[in-house]
């Protein structure tokens, strides 16, 4: 029901890999290939791209760019990077603008509420899979640079490998801009490796290391500039090991250091997240079932002198356990997990899925899950000029109910249609308790149900269709009052080329529709504009290519029709602009 073979096998929704047809949860898979075709600098690009996602871009590429799914709270979408939440425990909000992406193997999204397999996650999860060292070569690589306007630099290197039993992964890149506005320079830094290890024929070991380092003016208003920079280290050291075909075990540890500072002329706000965690996998594959069953530990230091005492800790463990059963075109997939806080209480989270195969090439699918999302310490402990702490906040707990089916239609046209409906209670928001001061509380019951629609083409004269579109409706369920400022409505469209010969081009199209109430100041409310597609080109093409080598052109239209759309009026969308580079491999 896919066009790509590597798209058939998905691993995020159960934490074990699994056929796509036998997964209930409405999964979207981007792989490697596919972020090089539309030259996407950072992780938030590409997700930029994606029916059910909406991105907040905020500038030019490396902006800071957080995430909703299916009209979630930013941070409601948890982001893995090797198994290691990328999100500061502060804000619970992962910056997808700082992610690159070359050393991207393949992201899978869980669009809505993943706890019974990953814990804290009601809006969604993205699950980013790095590459591995190539098994079947000593030496490979690419190296690749680009130059854009407002001089827009993105220079990339990697080399990866296997010598005997080791293998090794290393990539180094730097993204950089002037920006496109006023006070948006970036200036991005990233490195990464992974190594790994083939003790005998069935262990195996694996360690990753990365820093990603960036600084960047954010925007300006009222002749104030705002400024941010970050500093992310993050490493794991994994354990595999197969006790025969049935049945392996993997044993992952994981630290991380995530620091984020914003600057403006009247306040500086730090924020140091460090943390350290366990997470141990049981998987036992018999005839017609998939088991896991494990446990997860995690433990993270904020300090920051927007909470309490300058320093706080969430410490988090948890068992869970699934099993998918086959019989025949039926799966049916059960999960549990129990998941213990030191800060807000203990949680409980059931799911059950089920799909179908109501045809060679139909397939239905109906999934429902109890969520949660931990409060940020920000929120549970926050102390600032106007928000005093609120310690008795409670998770915020979520019922969703998603149904869907896809088919290909006529051996050439791939369909999907998902309607999803997410009933939230124990929201949480700001309250006034005294003038000018403001504390958190768990207030309001919301409900964001829609519907999302998918169609994909297989290629015609080497040129093939997808389109995509998302309807949201976000209510309070005790007023029936309609919730602003959060997306409404998407649409995405895209037209790939490919000759198999020496040129490929990509064209995407993207529309969303905020529905922003805006940002009040003195002045009146700052508001957004979203009255255009923003349409981007990419044509890519081979100078030549030679058993294991090739060199090739690409050159990228940005914003062709010089479009506007951003959610608030601080963070304008870059206009036209354009881009060329070279790209190496070997």
């Amino acid at each position: 029901m896919y066009f790509k073979e590597e798209e058939l096998i998905v691993e995020s929704p159960t934490r074990s890999p699994k056929p796509i047809s036998q997964t209930a949860e409405n999964v979207t898979v981007i792989t490697a290939e596919a972020i090089e075709l539309m030259n996407a600098h950072t992780l938030g690009e590409v997700l930029n791209t994606i029916p059910g996602v909406q991105v907040f871009t905020t500038g030019a590429p490396g902006s800071s760019a957080p995430v909703h799914i299916q009209g979630s709270e930013q941070r409601h979408v948890t982001v893995f990077l090797d198994g290691v939440n990328m999100g500061l425990v502060s804000d619970n909000v992962a910056d997808t603008g700082a992610i690159p992406v070359q050393h991207i193997e393949r992201i899978e999204i869980i669009k809505g509420p993943a706890s019974s397999a990953w814990g804290s996650s009601l809006g969604g999860i993205i699950n980013v899979i790095t590459k591995s060292p190539k098994s079947d070569r000593a030496l490979s690589g690419t190296l690749s640079g680009s130059y854009g306007e407002r001089e827009t630099m993105d220079y990339r290197a990697e080399l990866s490998g296997t010598s005997g039993k080791a293998g090794y992964y290393l990539y180094a890149g730097r993204l950089s801009s002037d920006g496109f506005r006023a006070n948006n320079d970036i200036a991005n830094n990233h490195i990464y490796t992974k190594l790994t290890y083939d003790i005998e024929r069935h262990t195996a070991v694996t360690f990753t290391l990365g820093y990603d380092k960036g600084d960047r003016g954010e925007t300006e208003f009222g002749g104030v500039e705002v400024d941010n920079d970050f500093r992310n280290l993050f490493s794991t050291l994994s354990f595999h090991h197969a006790f025969n075909d049935e049945t392996n075990m993997l044993v992952s540890l994981r630290a991380s250091r995530l620091v984020f500072n914003r600057f403006s002329d009247s306040r500086e706000d730090n924020y140091r997240d460090k943390g350290y965690g366990a997470s141990i996998k049981l998987t036992w594959k018999p005839d017609s079932h998939n088991v896991v069953v494990g446990m997860d530990f995690d433990d993270r230091t904020l300090k920051s002198n927007t909470v309490a005492g300058g320093e706080q800790e969430l410490e988090k463990w948890a068992l869970f356990a699934n099993d998918t059963i086959t019989w025949g075109r039926l799966s049916l997939t059960p999960g549990v997990r129990y998941d213990h806080t030191n800060t807000n209480g203990d949680f409980f989270s059931p799911s059950l899925g089920l799909t179908y195969s109501l045809m060679k090439k139909t397939l239905l699918r109906a999934y429902v899950a109890r969520g949660f999302h931990i409060p940020p310490l920000s929120y549970t402990y926050a102390n600032t000029s106007f928000f005093t702490p609120n310690p008795d906040l409670e998770v915020e707990k979520v019922w969703s109910y998603q149904v869907g089916a896809e088919t290909v239609l006529l051996d050439s046209m791939w369909v999907k249609l998902s309607l999803f409906r997410h009933d939230i209670k124990d929201f949480i928001t700001g309250q006034s308790i005294a003038p000018s001061l403001f504390t958190y509380k768990n207030s309001e019951r919301r409900r964001r149900q829609g519907v999302e629609f998918e169609v994909k083409t297989v290629p015609v004269y080497n040129t093939s269709l997808s389109a995509g579109f998302t309807f949201i409706a976000s209510e309070d369920r005790d007023t029936g009052e309609t919730v602003r400022n959060t997306p409404r409505y998407t649409y995405d469209f895209s037209v790939q080329y490919d000759d198999k010969k020496s040129i490929t081009a990509f064209m995407k199209g993207h529309y969303i529709w905020w529905d922003s109430a805006g940002v009040a100041t003195p002045s009146g409310p700052v508001i957004g504009n979203y009255s255009s597609f923003i349409v981007d080109l990419t044509v890519t093409k081979i100078l030549y290519r030679r058993e294991d080598q090739s060199a090739e052109l690409f050159a990228s239209a940005n914003n062709i029709f010089n479009g506007s759309q951003y959610f608030i009026g601080f963070y304008k969308n870059p206009g036209r602009w354009f881009e060329g580079g070279i790209r190496y491999k070997f």
